[in-house]
């Protein structure tokens, strides 16, 4: 990651209001907090989709992206998203980013129900002029103690404890107070005004906390805690498609968005299925409290979406950037790559992502396995370990080896 002195450019994470320059048109952001989607949102989407070309993207934020905008487009796209009701606070559009536990306190390991933490979050945010300067990139996490939020990159994680209470966690670091879920939303507030401030008294232009030599700490201290060390070694996990017994009986079901792609009617159709669905950070849609009786049927509904219902699909932890007729700089059509990929991933690999170039958008730094397309062949990275294909069938051959 670079340091803040490395910053040579703006923040060009997109919005709803501030869209991106893409290869098919104009392409927006709509940021949904803890990743809820009521089916009139749904229905205002799939609108606002047919606006663009079509498309919609589920992001690795659980947040949907909308492409191939005419240049003036962008009023109607806003006045529909906001009559939605996704866009409280136009001014804080790019800085509601809060990802959350996708079943919200219903997993059998979770501990508590985050939604009025996520909603005190995302509240608290808007309500405060200054936080419309965070960075696009600037990241809540809220999990129930199920891990299905547990980012470790996030700036400010909120996990739930066994006693109902929150840790919290500042850039991986973990902090040594506990908050009741009625302070834990004010506190995770406070962590990004202390950031904001903690970045302009040093005069850099951070994204991250992470970016700020020791900046975990000096967050902690702006706030009246202390770092007590990295936060716990175990990692989190994304749901997985398919089905999940609630800790009440009831289902949850969960459908994988192959490269996280929808069409806009899609989202119309998905509507009539729940009055509510939640975007998982795995590019999962979600449907929760699903009758036992009901699960076959909801199932097939989400199978005929082109939802992976499957937990052991190939197509479970594979990505790729946008690729070819998408972006100018692609040098290779990953997502027909990946789609061969697919078909030969075991289950359980290792999490995978495909890049159209050397540029590798889309590529966590933690990344297992990881593709990209140079100008004279095509890397594949695994682990420490690098090779470089002639094609893209050699890259799968070397990945299948």
């Amino acid at each position: 990651m670079a340091c803040a002195a490395e910053r040579t450019a703006a923040d060009r994470c997109p919005g709803t209001l501030v869209l991106h320059r893409a290869q098919d048109g104009w392409l927006a952001r709509v940021r949904i907090p803890g990743g809820r989607v009521a089916a009139d949102q749904l229905m205002a989407l799939s609108g606002a989709a047919s606006i663009g070309n079509g498309p919609v993207e589920l992001t690795s934020r659980a947040n949907l992206q909308l492409r191939g905008f005419g240049a003036g487009a962008g009023a109607d796209l806003a006045a529909i998203v906001g009559e939605a009701g996704l866009l409280p606070s136009p001014v804080h559009d790019r800085a509601r980013n809060v990802i959350a536990s996708p079943v919200a306190g219903r997993h059998p390991s979770a501990r508590g129900d985050t939604d009025a933490v996520v909603e005190s979050i995302d509240r608290g945010v808007c309500a405060d002029p200054a936080l419309a300067e965070l960075p696009g990139r600037f990241l809540f996490a809220v999990d129930d103690g199920s891990g299905t939020a547990l980012d470790r990159s996030a700036d400010v994680v909120l996990i739930c404890r066994e006693d109902g209470n929150y840790s919290l966690a500042l850039a991986g670091q973990a902090t040594a107070d506990a908050f009741h879920p009625a302070d834990a939303a004010t506190v995770a507030v406070a962590a990004a005004a202390a950031f904001l401030a903690e970045r302009s008294e040093r005069g850099v232009d951070a994204w991250r906390i992470a970016e700020l030599e020791q900046g975990a700490a000096a967050i902690a201290r702006r706030i009246a805690t202390a770092i007590a060390g990295p936060l716990d070694g175990s990692s989190g996990h994304r749901l997985a498609p398919g089905r999940l017994e609630q800790r009440d009986g009831r289902v949850a079901l969960t459908g994988l968005a192959p490269l996280g792609r929808l069409e806009g009617p899609d989202l119309a159709r998905l509507a009539e299925v729940a009055d509510e669905v939640r975007v998982g950070t795995g590019r999962t849609v979600t449907v929760l409290d699903v009758d036992p009786t009901a699960v076959t049927v909801i199932e097939a509904e989400l199978a005929s979406l082109g939802l992976v219902v499957q937990p052991g699909s190939g197509w479970v932890g594979l990505s790729a950037c946008a690729g070819l007729g998408r972006c100018p700089q692609a040098r290779i059509d990953v997502r027909s790559a990946a789609m061969a990929r697919a078909r030969s991933r075991r289950p359980g690999a290792a999490a995978e992502h495909w890049a159209a170039c050397e540029r590798r958008c889309g590529e966590r730094a933690d990344q297992p396995i990881a593709v990209a397309a140079l100008r004279d062949g095509v890397a594949v990275r695994r682990g420490e370990s690098e090779s470089v294909a002639s094609t893209v069938a050699d890259a799968i051959a070397v990945l299948e080896g």
